[in-house]
């Protein structure tokens, strides 16, 4: 989701990390593989480099937050005859709205608003085409190509021949967008477009620092900050899109961890706090230990 920086990683120059941060995890008191959570962003970035490919040796699978599924949403994503999800945007937002609607085509309209969050969020997507209407996706700093994030891991896992699985379902992510609150998704929806238009460098820069650097907890609360102006919005986002789905992932992940060794890839956000996955497995009976691992030499 770059447009809302939830994961964004641009850089303002060609600044390549030759580590990355990570977790090692292991089932305490106990001869068993250890596994690697490796926090990230979902899309390649500008400045962020894959794992090296050995990180992958003698691993079980790779679990994202979420893969593609057969499942039809489609019945999350309409809403009844004559909703008029767009009414309440000013003009601007609503022809940048309307043109992400008609790009994506997701299902017939009227949209809900998830149908809504999920139009725009799929408009912006790479490799996709830019949609006509919407403004161009920021441009690639030169000499800092965009790698990393969830496609490089999977063609990691793909050439040693790993499985590549999902610790929620695609239904599962948009319910816990749902819970939200259909007035809290508009606003989030709203939010995402002005970021869109305007776009923010310095936080994105402090964003990816942060990362980098391992500081999850002050990404969490730079990706939380621009929500601050936009009353309840900041804590219906951090309970139905991050602490909610971390509980789910950690006790998923405790169901698996103590037989499988696993490259495990979540949102950096995910990471932070005593309500993220490394705290909540470590509650949970797990040694996690916070490390540095190699990246990918770059091509």
């Amino acid at each position: 989701m770059r447009w809302l920086l939830l994961l964004a990683l641009l850089l303002p120059g060609p600044v390549l990390a030759e580590t990355l941060p990570a977790f090692r995890v292991t089932p305490a008191g106990r001869e068993a593989p250890a596994s690697l959570l490796i926090p990230s962003s979902h899309q390649p970035e500008p400045g962020l480099l894959p794992p090296a490919p050995e990180a992958f040796e003698g691993r079980a699978a790779l679990l994202l937050e979420s893969v593609e599924d057969a499942e039809d949403v489609g019945d999350l994503l309409r809403a009844p005859p004559g909703f008029a999800v767009l009414d309440p945007f000013p003009p601007a937002e609503r022809r940048l709205l309307e043109a992400a609607i008609a790009c994506t085509r997701l299902v017939p309209e009227p949209l809900s608003p998830l149908g809504l969050f999920l139009a725009l969020l799929a408009a912006t997507q790479p490799p996709a085409a830019p949609c006509p209407g919407l403004p161009a996706p920021p441009a690639t700093p030169e000499g800092a190509p965009a790698a990393g994030g969830d496609p490089a891991l999977r063609e990691l896992a793909r050439r040693r021949g790993l499985p590549i699985q999902g610790l929620e379902t695609r239904r599962e992510m948009l319910l816990a967008v749902r819970g939200m609150g259909g007035d809290a998704v508009l606003r989030l929806v709203s939010l995402m477009a002005r970021q869109m238009r305007q776009g923010d460098p310095v936080l994105e820069v402090r964003m990816a620092q942060a990362l980098l650097a391992g500081d999850f907890d002050r990404l969490r609360a730079q990706l939380l900050a621009p929500m601050a102006a936009e009353p309840g919005l900041a804590q219906a986002f951090a309970r139905q899109m991050l602490d909610g789905r971390n509980a789910v992932m950690a006790r998923r992940l405790a169901q698996r961890l103590p037989r499988e060794s696993l490259v495990i890839a979540i949102g950096a956000a995910h990471a932070a706090g005593p309500s993220g996955v490394p705290a909540l497995l470590r509650r949970a009976g797990f040694r996690v230990e916070a490390v540095r691992i190699p990246a990918a030499p770059l091509e």
